[in-house]
């Protein structure tokens, strides 16, 4: 039978969105390229004609594939593996970026769309600001070209017409979530700003004028650092919802790859402000300007090339071989391009920087200080990222590095970089003694104290926090020793603290003299606010595992009585189906908990998806996690020899010995085994011991297996059995399935989230301020009554 039999073909509108699509990426190829020529060829009118309409054309494509998402219009391959006909409005929109077509033109589009924004700014760098911009564009394109979204799936042609299939595959379970409607977008707009300090960096290079840039450059470094940062803390919130272990950050390599950009564009950032003050760190600011670009350029090759399928929970599928190896020669050739300009041109630029010849503690030092650390943090992490591909290479298997290991090196520059954050903004940029800056840090670091006593008192409650935790240990940053958990989680709060209180401390001080500087004040007291939340939350968070099974309760040592009451649906592979638990904690208050659990099927088996429910209090989460049901007490059946007896968790089976009944080898026949089954019921009850003889039936369809009651809550079954040895291969089962637990107490885990609101504000503000002064001084530099200034001399920072 025609499998396309009674399937309606494809509308005439969908075919010509699709070829609509599919032509503006190829003209964004060709209208790209154009542009590059003509900024070459020193026809600026006509390259930004070239530039603007082939941005046009990317903004086409995006559009034209999101009439097919919305449409329906499963012809489409990409269409048919990323979106389904009974999913909403707003996820078949977010389909769109699911996948490995779609996310790569969401970072074509808004690419185009901050270089389109910053050409205007460009001023004397526009034409090879343009050149690199427009090239790189236009490789992106061509990717997109060998790598469509728009082709048309084989399986629904027919004689050369399309057909459409009834519904498609949908969105990945894993992604069904409301944070793949606005994470996604978030952190490619960050994605996209990399390309403007990349670009001007080289422009900056090829004028031989790396003076005038970091003026212009700098509202835009600050635009992508705000967004980008925003959309690695959504990432963060959204794993913390989605993925039921009870953190924000695992340091997988996939996460890494948006985080390193970010790092590296925050040195660039604090570089930039040396710079315009004082005429130096020229050299370290064109390396900065395009390390973040490349180092995401980088990364997006790690994750598309399937080299981290085995060891990341993000990995995407792996690219067309075409398309792959063009991504590969665009990392080659935007690293090698970048560090040969920088040697042809940057370092004799570099070099033309007068000597520090000032002594004496300044702010100065302490910016190029944190720069650096900023610097060494995204090197660290991207050896991280990189060491499963080193030890591929190696041993022809890849391995991650842990968390733990990030932890202990990372803290080597997380102390001194907050200490930094802390301490200069109370320096000068000129020379001040020691004495001076202890006299203008010591109210706010006695004020520190004060708060992070207070905090730690408040965390003695008996439910959450330090209960629990005076006994743990962490390891220590050298060596193999261990270190008391909460003297280290108390120095790393005062640390945070100290930071919070110097922005909030400043930021009231530059709200009445110098409003500028107020966004990147707010700015610091939200970054530390949102990792004191995380070292609190993940640091001081108590965990314990239970099994529950339906109608019976369970209780746990952090106080709380949990009854497993039923699923809200009857079909298990529902993605809307809750498990309903009635929760008691020990002052005697109720809450309903509905952590989510429902299974898909992948080849051929069960593969469970989990949503955590989060209870959340002013002060702290409870956190649930309900895991895939337990049917067996082993994953595999037990081999059990006459007199062997086996421990699991809190039951005890010993083989007493073999039975048989009836002629071996006739039809009737049985054998099996007696057992002696001891459980511990309850936490605190002694051992209840039943005994129990699975026997196999021979029958003359071959050999027939029969469930024997175990105690009030197991079966037993044997599945074969050594007549030479009397050895049987025994299955333990429950009676209703278990469902193991995970509840989680975690204090102070809304501070992420207010620490997340208040460094993407203090961000924008901060990007905001200068891009309006900026604006201002090139009007003023304009103006007759204004002649230009030497741009050599340094500028005040404020």
């Amino acid at each position: 039978m025609d499998p396309l039999h009674g399937l309606p073909p494809a509308p005439l509108w969908g075919q010509w969105t699709g070829h609509i699509g599919r032509g503006a990426i190829v003209a964004g190829v060709v209208l790209f390229a154009l542009a590059a020529v003509l900024w070459i060829a020193k026809r600026p009118k006509l390259a930004r004609v070239s530039f603007y309409t082939a941005t046009l054309s990317l903004f086409t494509a995006f559009g034209s594939l999101i009439a097919l998402f919305v449409g329906d219009q499963f012809q489409y391959d990409y269409v048919f593996g990323h979106s389904e006909a009974k999913a909403a409005l707003i996820y078949k929109i977010a389909g769109v970026w699911t996948g490995q077509q779609g996310s790569f033109i969401l970072w074509a589009i808004t690419t185009g769309f901050f270089a389109a924004l910053a050409l205007r700014a460009s001023k004397m760098y526009e034409r090879w600001y343009g050149v690199v911009t427009s090239g790189f564009l236009s490789v992106l394109c061509a990717i997109l070209a060998y790598e469509s979204p728009f082709n048309l799936m084989k399986e629904a042609m027919l004689n050369g017409k399309s057909f459409v299939p009834p519904t498609g595959a949908g969105i990945p379970s894993t992604l069904f979530n409301y944070w793949v409607i606005i994470h996604p977008p978030t952190i490619f707009l960050g994605f996209g700003a990399l390309i403007v300090p990349f670009a001007m960096a080289c422009a900056a290079m090829l004028e031989r004028n790396a003076t005038d840039w970091a003026k212009i450059v700098r509202p835009w470094a600050l635009s992508g650092l705000a967004i980008l940062g925003l959309g690695v803390c959504m990432g963060g919130l959204w794993a913390y919802e989605t993925l039921g272990w009870g953190g924000f950050w695992a340091w997988d390599p996939v996460e890494n790859a948006s985080f390193i950009p970010w790092l590296f564009l925050a040195a660039l950032a604090h570089g930039l402000i040396v710079q315009i003050t004082k005429g130096r760190m020229i050299g370290a600011n064109l390396i900065l300007g395009g390390l973040g670009f490349i180092a995401f350029v980088y990364g997006t090759f790690l994750t598309r090339s399937g080299l981290l399928d085995d060891v990341s929970n993000h990995s995407f599928a792996s690219m067309d071989r075409s398309a792959l190896v063009i991504l590969r020669i665009v990392l080659i050739g935007v690293s090698a391009g970048f560090l040969g300009l920088y040697f042809w041109r940057g370092r004799a630029l570099a070099s033309q920087v007068e000597p520090d010849t000032e002594s004496g503690m300044r702010r100065e030092a302490f910016y190029r200080f944190g720069t650096l650390m900023l610097f060494l943090l995204g090197v660290v992490v991207a050896l991280g990222m990189s060491w499963p591909v080193v030890t591929a290479l190696r041993t022809g298997s890849g391995k991650r590095v842990e968390e733990i290991l990030y932890h202990r090196v990372i803290i080597w520059f997380f102390i001194p970089a907050m200490l930094g954050m802390a301490v200069a903004p109370f320096i000068s940029w000129r020379s001040m003694g020691r004495r001076e800056l202890i006299m203008r840090v010591a109210n706010v670091f006695s004020l520190s104290l004060f708060i992070t006593g207070m905090v730690l008192v408040a965390l003695q409650g008996p439910d959450w926090g330090l209960a629990g935790s005076w006994h743990e240990t962490v390891n220590a940053p050298i060596g193999n020793g261990k270190l008391p958990a909460v003297p280290v989680i108390a120095l790393l709060l005062l640390l945070c603290t100290f930071v919070a209180v110097t922005g909030m401390w400043r930021a009231i001080e530059s709200a009445k003299q110098a409003k500028s500087s107020l966004g990147a004040f707010i700015s610091h007291f939200g970054f530390a606010v949102l990792i004191g939340g995380l070292i609190v939350s993940r640091g001081l968070e108590r965990k314990e595992e239970v099994f529950v099974q339906a109608g019976s309760p369970a209780t746990t040592s952090l106080g709380y009585t949990l009854v497993f009451k039923d699923f809200s649906k009857p079909d298990m592979s529902d993605r809307e189906n809750k498990a309903l638990f009635e929760v008691t904690d020990r002052n005697g208050e109720t809450f309903e908990a509905q952590p989510g659990l429902y299974s898909i099927e992948q080849g051929g088996e069960a593969d469970w998806q989990v949503w955590p429910h989060i209870q959340r209090y002013t002060f702290h989460d409870v956190y649930f996690a309900l895991h895939k049901p337990v049917t067996d007490i082993w994953e595999k059946p037990a081999t059990f020899k006459p007199g062997e007896t086996r421990e699991e968790g809190k039951v005890t089976v010993t083989f007493l010995k073999a039975l048989t009944e009836g002629e071996p080898g006739t039809p009737g026949a049985k054998f099996g085994g007696l057992f002696r089954i001891k459980i511990q019921e309850r936490e605190g009850e002694p051992l209840k011991s039943y005994d129990t003889a699975p026997m196999m039936t021979l029958t003359e369809n071959g050999v027939v297996p029969e469930l024997a009651q175990a105690g009030p809550h197991l079966f037993a079954m044997v599945g074969r059995m050594d007549a030479a040895t009397k050895s049987v291969d025994l299955r333990l089962m429950f009676q209703k399935p278990m469902y193991p637990v995970e509840i989680y107490t975690k204090p102070l885990t809304g501070l992420v989230w207010l620490g997340t609101g208040i460094l993407s504000l203090g961000g924008f503000m901060a990007a905001f301020a200068r891009r309006t002064r900026s604006a201002r001084a090139a009007r003023e530099a304009k103006s007759p009554a204004n002649p230009p200034l030497d741009p050599n001399a340094p500028v005040p920072a404020s």
